[in-house]
């Protein structure tokens, strides 16, 4: 039974890797910053720590990339504690959580010294999508200015490193 034909009550609940159709909306093969996603890490002293990232790409089922400022929290924080979840709501009806181990892959990022290339390896991915509702809306966001032309040169980069 395929995930489209299962009843509601069938639905999967937790996979070890991102189901095909949660694969296919962070693949972004658009090359979009949407949908956008939040991801979590552990702060220095035990508390979690919460940022938006519309730069998150999946290159495969069990591996998902995301471009970080050298200077952001989100970064001293992986550096320092590997665990790391990510938290996905898109319309109109995607609502899934993932735990992950993160890993610098390339700091300075050789696209933009800027920034930090960061590979996540995920472990599991819980269905969080309630069974009696849609998902209107979900985080969205656009790239303004000078930033357009320089999210498409990442795109380039994160998109030729697929594996």
């Amino acid at each position: 039974m395929t995930e489209e034909t299962a009843k509601p009550e069938e639905r999967w609940r937790r996979s070890t890797d991102l189901p095909e159709t949660i694969f296919d909306v962070l693949r972004k093969a658009d090359g979009g910053l949407n949908p956008s996603t939040v991801l979590a890490t552990v702060d220095e002293d035990g508390s979690p720590h919460t940022a938006p990232f519309g730069s998150l790409h999946a290159v495969s089922p069990k591996i998902v990339r995301v471009v970080i400022h050298r200077y952001h929290d989100t970064l001293a924080n992986i550096i320092r504690d590997e665990r790391v979840s990510i938290c996905l709501v898109c319309p109109p009806n995607v609502a899934i959580s993932a735990k992950g181990r993160a890993k610098v892959i390339d700091n300075p990022w050789k696209v933009d010294e800027r920034y930090a290339l960061v590979e996540i390896e995920v472990d599991e991915v819980k269905n969080d999508m309630p069974l009696s509702i849609a998902i209107e809306t979900g985080i969205s966001i656009s790239a303004d200015g000078p930033f357009q032309q320089w999210w498409t040169d990442c795109w380039e980069k994160l998109h030729e490193s697929d594996v």
